[in-house]
């Protein structure tokens, strides 16, 4: 017997239909003028400021022709460095003002001029005025507006 109409295997046609209604769906999404949603890129780590920040570094040129730096790696110390090799000083007490000491030093700082002298047994503030330095390219030979009020080791 032959049959006039095709055979037609059920469910096949409904798989068809579904696989067109997703292919028409997808292309309708895509041609959708929005933007799709995205995530927002990562962001950076928060700052944490420099590795190393500016600790004031400032050299200075002495009388004697040799030369001092400094560092200021906070409020109170300054880290001397002297014939190669570095002092940590600390803050003199509370009237110290810019006066450090440490390892029987002293560093004062007044404005662009500086000091190092040696502080002597029990002395707590240096009685020689010690080695007399400039900031810059200053000659720490020639007197300035501030060498007046400029008494190393003195209040």
């Amino acid at each position: 017997m032959v049959a006039d109409k095709p055979v037609e295997e059920k469910g096949v046609d409904d798989k068809l239909k579904t696989r067109l209604a997703l292919l028409l769906l997808t292309s309708l999404a895509a041609c959708d003028g929005r933007k799709a949603e995205s995530k927002p890129p990562p962001s950076a780590p928060p700052s944490v400021g420099p590795v190393n920040p500016d600790a004031g570094v400032t050299a200075y040129r002495c009388q004697d022709g040799q030369s001092i730096v400094a560092g200021y790696p906070d409020p109170k110390t300054a880290v001397v460095t002297y014939k190669d090799h570095a002092y940590t000083l600390k803050l003199a007490g509370p009237d110290g003002g810019a006066r450090y000491t440490g390892y029987g030093l002293q560093w004062t700082v007044r404005g662009r001029r500086a000091a190092l002298a040696a502080l002597k047994p029990g002395e707590e503030r240096a009685s020689d005025p010690g080695l007399v330095c400039v900031a810059g390219d200053a000659d720490p030979a020639k007197p300035s507006s501030t060498d007046a009020s400029f008494a190393p080791g003195r209040r």
